[in-house]
């Protein structure tokens, strides 16, 4: 989201301070190191988001009321299909962000249970990133004919809700893909899983209740960190249990990459078909990012 500074700029980074380390709703109120959106009116009309792909067919902005405590009015309903061609919708940081910076972003959701489905023998992702304009594609997952990934600096959070009787689940899996590697030997073959790099946990995210999911970068403790905890009636968080997954930093071949948009990753399966091997409604209230000295302030 575009932001600006006006007369009251102490005051307004004062204030955006005080909301970021109150709750995760960080509101959307103007400051030059924070993004916010709380879709109170329709971004799908605004002209400073970034719309890729298939991504409008797959978004509905709703002008409903508050669903739960710290809510505001407004929210995005969007389309988890693999079938679909893949789509993004974004809001650029208001500075670019690498590896070496430390930042924390966040999406507040509720996963639809109606219509939810989540094929054992597939395996795909709700998710939201931070990515590189410039650099990250739309392949994802790769097909049969090419498995090479096209999506370089991509550093997402991801919900895998199948449960396998091969593999288990559901699964929290936070992943990162780095800087193209083309001097790497299977570059032509794999693309962006030369430098690629995740964390996975069993977890079971539960439906029909509003999602606090974060992603913690800290380059000094070596990791990415992917949490998520449910609000309850107080407006508390409270975490989910054993919904913690860790991506060590190092554990990426090439650990460099620059961010520079933070959005909702609508991806496609190129692998499945029907059934799909995910289709899910997820309503989003809030998704915000800040400089780590800021968001602890």
């Amino acid at each position: 989201m575009h932001v600006r500074l006006d007369r009251f700029c102490t005051l307004t980074v004062l204030v955006v301070t005080l909301a970021v380390s109150a709750s995760a709703f960080a509101g959307s109120i103007p400051s030059p190191r924070v993004v916010s959106e709380r879709f109170e009116t329709d971004p799908l009309t605004r002209a400073d988001i970034v719309l890729e792909g298939d991504a409008l067919a797959r978004l509905t902005w709703n002008d409903d009321a508050p669903a739960f405590h710290g809510d505001r009015p407004g929210s995005l309903t969007a389309l988890y299909d693999s079938r679909r061609p893949a789509g993004r919708i974004g809001w650029p940081l208001p500075t670019s962000w690498d590896q070496s910076d430390s930042f924390r972003a966040s999406a507040v959701f509720v996963i639809d249970p109606d219509g939810l489905v989540a094929d054992p023998f597939g395996f795909f992702q709700i998710s939201w990133s931070l990515w590189n304009s410039k650099h990250t594609g739309l392949e994802r997952t790769g097909t049969f004919t090419s498995f090479a990934a096209d999506t370089f600096d991509l550093v997402e959070f991801a919900y895998f809700p199948n449960v396998s009787p091969f593999f288990g689940g559901p699964y929290l899996s936070p992943s990162m893909f780095g800087v193209a590697d083309p001097d790497n030997a299977a570059f032509d073959a794999l693309g962006g899983f030369v430098n690629f790099t995740f964390g996975s946990v069993a977890a079971e995210l539960p439906v029909g209740q509003p999602l606090v999911t974060v992603l913690s970068h800290r380059p000094a403790e070596g990791v990415l960190v992917a949490t998520v905890a449910t609000i309850d009636s107080r407006g508390v968080r409270v975490p989910v249990p054993g919904a913690v997954a860790v991506v060590p930093l190092d554990s990426l071949p090439v650990r460099e990459y620059a961010l520079d948009t933070l959005g909702l990753t609508l991806w496609h399966d190129g692998f499945g078909g029907d059934p799909p091997s995910l289709r899910a409604e997820v309503v989003f209230h809030e998704i915000s990012a800040a400089p780590t000295a800021l968001a602890d302030r």
